[in-house]
């Protein structure tokens, strides 16, 4: 069974008045499961045996669907996003899709208003098999190890602290900036390039401005759309080594996911199993 909250592969096995029905495919194997794909979803002139690329959810009947609108974030990563809706079950917020991500209270932080915006995370309950926001990153994140010391990763800013500011690093990791190393203006929500300055005991990472990693995931979209522009297919895909990624494009492969995504989304490009080819006008 395909994962809730990330963005498949998937093949049209046969339509219906609602849209068409499609199983995932991964390695060339197809999926068991029929899923529909809602018909203002549906490519133009959809045949039998298509593939597509989609984001796959829960609609609010509770049915496993995919769109082909992609949210600001996929499974186990984070993003600033706005609450629209507070009621007794929880709060709602905007994430990029027609239906609201709700986050639970046991989730949430004190003091949320609606039209504010917080960090959350996108994250997955087995037993209900659903996907929730949580505003409690830091529980979440995983402990680093000293193999990603010294390597420049993106850091999302969550938190002020007193002697700086905390974050998310590489989507995974907590991380800590610390005001005597940074010498640029700091906001929430901003993505900065950090070098990897040390890994405590605790798991938890020191970093520091970089000058080597793109600023912005957008900056990395214009590095890999810059080098589809000279090159028809890019021989790397989001199963490829992070090793690989890192040496051709000095980025991580959660960057390269990310930057992938986006050039998707604005149909610029085309996935297959072991490359990315350019979309032509």
């Amino acid at each position: 069974m395909m994962q809730l909250g990330e963005i498949h592969t998937f093949q049209i096995e046969r339509f219906t008045p609602q849209g068409a029905y499609v199983v995932g495919k991964e390695d060339n194997t197809l999926d068991e499961e029929e899923v529909l794909l809602p018909t203002k979803y549906l490519p133009t002139n959809p045949q039998v045996g298509d593939e597509v690329q989609a984001f796959l959810m829960k609609d609010s009947n509770n049915r496993r669907v995919v769109v082909r609108d992609f949210p600001k974030l996929t499974l186990n990563t984070c993003a600033f996003l706005t609450v629209t809706e507070m009621n007794m079950h929880g709060a709602f917020a905007d994430w990029g899709l027609d239906k609201d991500l709700f986050i639970p209270f046991s989730e949430q932080r004190e003091g949320i208003e609606i039209g504010e915006t917080y960090p959350v995370m996108l994250c997955y309950d087995p037993q209900t098999d659903r996907l929730y926001g949580s505003m409690k990153i830091n529980k979440k994140l995983v402990m680093a190890n000293s193999e990603i010391e010294h390597q420049n990763l993106p850091f999302l800013v969550t938190e002020h602290h007193e002697l700086g500011w905390r974050g998310v690093l590489d989507q995974q990791y907590l991380g800590m900036l610390y005001r005597s190393e940074c010498k640029i203006p700091v906001s929430l929500g901003q993505t900065l390039s950090v070098h990897v300055s040390g890994v405590r005991p605790d798991g938890k990472v020191d970093v520091k401005i970089s000058s080597t990693l793109p600023q912005k995931y957008d900056e990395a979209v214009d590095q890999i759309a810059a080098y589809l522009a000279q090159n028809k297919f890019l021989y790397l895909t989001d199963k490829s080594d992070a090793s690989e990624i890192y040496e051709q494009f000095r980025m991580s492969k959660k960057t390269f996911k990310q930057a992938i995504g986006k050039l998707y989304k604005q149909r610029k490009i085309k996935l297959f199993d072991d490359k990315i080819a350019r979309m032509d006008e």
